[in-house]
């Protein structure tokens, strides 16, 4: 469990690295703001763990509202909604967004891509500009923010760095499509009953081996080709009619030896006969 949270963080710093950009508007420039007040509701205060929230708790805390947040489409529903819910006004937020524009572009989604932006962007302006003014508490700073984006040339400018900051986007999508690309060369791979792709994993001879001690590998090896050619089609059909070809005591020794392996299963019971069974191919 510790693991794949802290892989999920570094993903998460990965990223943030690989997309970080040089923007062309400042927060200043965004937004200039000097004697402009907004009072911080205190009737409903900020979770004092807030500040120290790793990012896997912060996302399962907060996930629908970051969810419902990724998805408002007007500057007014934005504002409303971070008002109401001041602790999405966060770098883990920010974060959040940033990999799930990452994520729709890699899926090909880019109109999505494009809205996830904006929200990112609007996320951290507002957090950049209360760095800048001397570390205030980013709902100071919310107000003022968006009563400067009503000037259609404050709002030009952020629709010009959504555009800008959406290529970027792509061309690290780009890359990591590329990458995992890459990955999967040389792998084996399957299409399991559920239609996903999985992946063929080597087992190690002790992972291997069968319920009586024996290693399907070695054992499939050393059938008739005929019995091969049974078990590595899973044809029971098949299976029948090589068995039925050898002499009764090969015949027997091969299946017992088969059993031990694990590579055939008698699910229906002695009683029933093997031809109730279903071959199994070994996991190489």
């Amino acid at each position: 469990k510790m693991k794949s949270i802290e892989l999920a963080i570094k993903k998460r710093d990965r990223e943030l690295l690989a997309i970080f950009r040089r923007k062309k508007y400042s927060p200043e420039e965004m937004c200039h703001v000097v004697d402009e007040r907004t009072i911080v509701n205190s009737a409903q205060p900020m979770p004092k763990d807030l500040k120290d929230l790793g990012y896997e708790k912060y996302v399962k805390r907060y996930e629908k509202k970051l969810e419902t947040y990724s998805k408002l489409e007007t500057e007014s529903l934005s504002q409303g909604f971070l008002i109401k819910n001041a602790e999405l006004l966060h770098d883990h937020c920010s974060g959040y967004l940033l990999l799930k524009a990452l994520d729709f572009e890699m899926k090909g989604e880019t109109e999505s891509m494009v809205k996830v932006v904006k929200q990112y962007l609007i996320v951290q302006y507002v957090l950049d500009l209360a760095k800048s003014m001397g570390g205030k508490d980013p709902r100071e700073v919310l107000l003022p923010f968006f009563k400067k984006l009503e000037d259609s040339e404050k709002m030009a400018g952020l629709k010009e760095e959504v555009a800008s900051f959406a290529e970027k986007i792509k061309a690290r999508a780009k890359v990591k499509l590329e990458e995992q690309a890459k990955e999967r060369e040389g792998k084996q791979t399957f299409i399991g009953e559920d239609g996903k792709e999985y992946e063929y994993v080597e087992l190690t001879k002790e992972e291997r081996m069968g319920p009586g001690g024996l290693d399907p590998i070695e054992v499939l090896q050393s059938l008739p080709k005929s019995l091969q050619e049974a078990f590595e089609k899973k044809d029971t059909e098949m299976l029948q009619t090589a068995i039925a070809s050898l002499p009764i005591e090969e015949a027997k020794y091969h299946m017992d030896r088969c059993t031990k392996s694990g590579l055939w299963n008698p699910a229906g019971g002695a009683e029933e006969g093997e031809a109730d069974s279903e071959p199994k191919k070994p996991s190489s």
